[in-house]
């Protein structure tokens, strides 16, 4: 079975789809917002370390975080690029107490960019809970339910824009949500929230700018990753329907956060199902990851990356990165990861299928010279193994996770000569050997 099979509607790593249609809603209750202020815990102790005995010293921001996660436990470490100095545990499932009152679930992802004020913030896909972490003494804050009126909403990214307010993408749509506009229950939406009150103080609608499908089915807008960039906003949605049979055409939406209203649309012509992406502020320009609808004949022609010029008035689609000329698997839809004028792609390999005989195939990650379009394959892996990776620029070099159950890795790429070097590797979790998913900047 293709990895493609087994997202999108099922959580942001892949987990077979019973395992997702088992997953309930779950509720924190108002009471929670109450209990989870600042532990005030300092970088030399305090409570909440995340792990269980005494805290752990942190790393503070900027530095890099890492999840580890065999779908039923995470583990997230801490990693400064600079030193080497790896914080393994820094929070990790399993963990209660004043302030962790929703234990971390297996479903845990980080935001696409790091946020304002250098918090460490945790995406609970499972529980719809976001963690705030100190990550320089680990100790966790405040948690905050984003599933308002209990629904299922999976929340795919957050975008801290001050110290009061945020906005936190959600995937689903509340089947059952009720007329009251003020109780923000709706889903398929952006959400709005203050991080320093723990409370929902708003919503942006998105369901009426999904992209419409071919076959005339109805798609939901299912907003996935975003980013700030320039001052606005760029948030990808699926657009796929409620029974995940139809998918619509790529496209960003374009949020003004002065006026929490979407000012515009970025239609990506001949993809499908986009969602990574990374914002490169000295080029003034947006690279968004497409993996093209999984089952449909041309899901390979329909998966590149795309490049977004935004330092005119109006976006412009630039240059594009087809998977076809990586091979014939589609691309890791999950990240976009560029330096300079190189991006960093990964291809998603096929499980083996009983049913057709099929051997499967395995992930690739490549180095891609976005100007000449020449590329070269820095590492394969089993497919479902290689994560999202991610550029620290500060230090040159690339990070890549690799989910082998016998070496779990992260490998690390030296960017600072002509082509990537390979450095010495490090298992971000040598406690538990959680294979690494995802690596992403605070």
């Amino acid at each position: 079975m293709s990895r493609l099979s087994m997202v999108k509607n099922q959580s942001s790593f892949e987990q077979p789809s019973s395992a997702r249609k088992a997953l309930c809603a779950v509720l924190v209750a108002a009471s929670l917002a109450a209990g989870c202020g600042s532990s005030g815990a300092s970088a030399d102790g305090g409570a909440d370390a995340g792990a269980d005995g005494p805290a752990a010293t942190g790393i503070p921001s900027p530095a890099l975080a890492v999840i580890s996660s065999d779908y039923a436990v995470t583990s997230v470490s801490l990693y400064d690029p600079a030193t080497g100095k790896l914080i393994d545990g820094c929070v990790k499932s399993g963990v209660t107490s004043p302030t962790l009152v929703m234990p971390l679930s297996g479903d845990v992802t980080l935001p696409t960019q790091a946020q304002q004020g250098g918090q460490l913030v945790l995406i609970d896909g499972k529980s719809a809970v976001l963690t705030f972490v100190n990550p320089a003494s680990c100790a966790v804050t405040a948690q905050l339910s984003v599933s308002t009126g209990g629904f299922v909403a999976h929340p795919h990214d957050v975008v801290t824009l001050s110290s009061t307010k945020a906005y936190v993408t959600r995937y689903e749509t509340n089947a059952n949500a009720t007329p009251d506009p003020a109780d923000f229950d709706d889903g398929d939406d952006v959400l709005i929230v203050d991080p320093t009150l723990l409370t929902v103080t708003g919503r942006i609608a998105l369901s009426t700018f999904a992209a419409p499908s071919a076959t005339g089915v109805t798609t939901q807008a299912r907003p996935d990753r975003a980013v700030l960039a320039g001052g606005l906003v760029y948030v990808t949605l699926d657009s796929i329907s409620a029974d995940f049979t139809a998918t619509g055409p790529g496209r960003v939406v374009v949020i003004d956060p002065t006026t929490d209203t979407v000012t515009g649309t970025i239609d990506l012509p001949n993809t499908k199902d986009c969602s990574g992406m990374t914002y490169l502020d000295s080029q003034k320009k947006l690279y968004v990851a497409c993996g093209g609808a999984y089952g449909e004949a041309s899901q390979l022609d329909q998966s590149a990356l795309v490049e977004i010029d935004l330092s005119g008035t109006t976006p412009v689609v630039a240059r594009m990165v087809p998977a076809g000329m990586l091979g014939q698997s589609p691309i890791n839809f999950f990240y976009a990861s560029v330096y300079n004028d190189v991006a960093f792609v990964g291809t998603q390999g096929a499980f083996p299928d009983p049913t057709t005989g099929s051997a499967g195939s395995d992930d690739a990650f490549y180095a891609v010279a976005l100007a000449s379009g020449v590329s070269a394959k820095l590492a394969s892996g089993a497919a479902g193994d290689l994560g999202a990776a991610v550029v620290d620029p500060t230090t040159r070099k690339v990070f890549l996770p690799d989910a082998s159950q016998k070496v779990p890795l992260v490998h690390v790429y030296d960017l600072s000569a002509a082509a990537p070097a390979a450095l010495p590797g490090f298992e971000p979790n040598p406690s538990d050997h959680l294979p690494p998913r995802a690596v992403g900047s605070y």
